[in-house]
């Protein structure tokens, strides 16, 4: 029987699985105001509504932090630590202990050291304002790439099980397709893992933790010019479902996604009850199917962003 349980209690996380959500959903931002000629630096890390106890969870494990709507109309809410001390206590300490895989780490890298020299009075704010300038989206392609290139990217199973919970898809095709002049019925189940193209080094070390599956475009993702030049999304992609299974029965999602893990799982079930052979059955799937990922509505349109919020605090006041 399928259950939300874990959607809606606290967990207590580990650092590395706190790792992985930043490197997905996370971001290190310095923040400047003309007028007032004022720095500011924040740690955020942003989730939907119906994953917002992830927040809350992240909020526990810091100590520290708010969470609040990050964009109304979008159901997006954020978990932010704004306050530069705690960010030398909290936030500096772990992701210096628990280093970010992606490149996302030279972001963090120079954030760390504008917060650092934002400490000396002798530092004008020039300086800082260099380091935002080559942050985040003005960051380039190459840089990003380069730095991947030469470092050996090992991967613990916490990061991994954070980062499928934010960039993850559990995917079931069903679909026709002719086989000597026949239609044969194909069901197919996958998971997929997307990430910037500049970042596929780190899906080809998802591939060799796991021993399967493929990246998709296919190219000599050891070349920088054509990196470049496939799309701008790379995807790792494993049929591997014993493996799946295996790994996500052992390291669950947090998010709503484990909702997606087991449709998809129940779907694997069926498909090996050759539940897909009769007319009924194979519809029973594909109404499943219908409803994971984009598909999916838990009870969103119930609870209003006010009451989201209010359910977070009431679960900080009842520990």
């Amino acid at each position: 029987m399928k259950t939300t349980q874990n959607l809606l209690t606290t967990k207590f996380l580990s650092p590395w699985w706190v790792t992985g959500i930043t490197d997905s959903e996370g971001n290190f931002s310095i923040n400047y105001n003309k007028n007032s000629n004022k720095i500011t630096y924040s740690f955020k890390v942003t989730q939907k509504g119906h994953s917002l106890v992830i927040l809350n969870d992240l909020k526990t494990f810091f100590g520290v932090g708010n969470i609040s709507i990050e964009n109304k109309n979008l159901q997006a809410f954020k978990y932010t630590i704004t306050d530069s001390k705690l960010i030398l206590d909290k936030i500096i300490p772990h992701f210096d202990k628990y280093p970010l895989v992606t490149s996302k780490r030279l972001d963090y890298l120079d954030w760390k050291e504008a917060i650092i020299l934002s400490n000396d009075r002798l530092i004008n704010s020039k300086q800082i304002l260099s380091l935002k300038d080559k942050m985040n989206t003005k960051r380039s392609f190459d840089e990003r790439w380069n730095y991947l290139n030469v470092l050996t990217i090992k991967l613990e199973p916490e990061w991994i099980q954070a980062f499928i919970d934010g960039e993850g898809s559990f995917q079931c095709r069903i679909a026709n397709h002719m086989n000597r002049g026949k239609p044969l019925l194909s069901v197919a189940h996958t998971l997929e893992i997307a990430q910037h193209s500049h970042d596929v080094k780190v899906l080809d070390a998802i591939k060799l933790y796991f021993g399967y599956g493929y990246l998709k475009p296919k190219y000599n993702i050891s070349s920088l010019n054509e990196s470049k030049q496939v799309r701008s999304v790379s995807r790792f992609i494993i049929y591997n479902t014993e493996i799946i299974t295996n790994f996500i029965d052992t390291y669950p999602m947090y998010t709503r996604k484990h909702l997606d893990y087991l449709d998809w799982k129940e779907l694997i079930e069926l498909k090996s009850s050759n539940v897909h052979k009769t007319e009924q059955g194979l519809l029973h799937m594909i109404n499943i199917k219908k409803t994971m990922n984009a598909g999916r509505l838990l009870n969103n349109n119930l609870l209003t962003n006010s009451d989201k919020l209010k359910f977070i605090r009431w679960s900080e006041i009842s520990k």
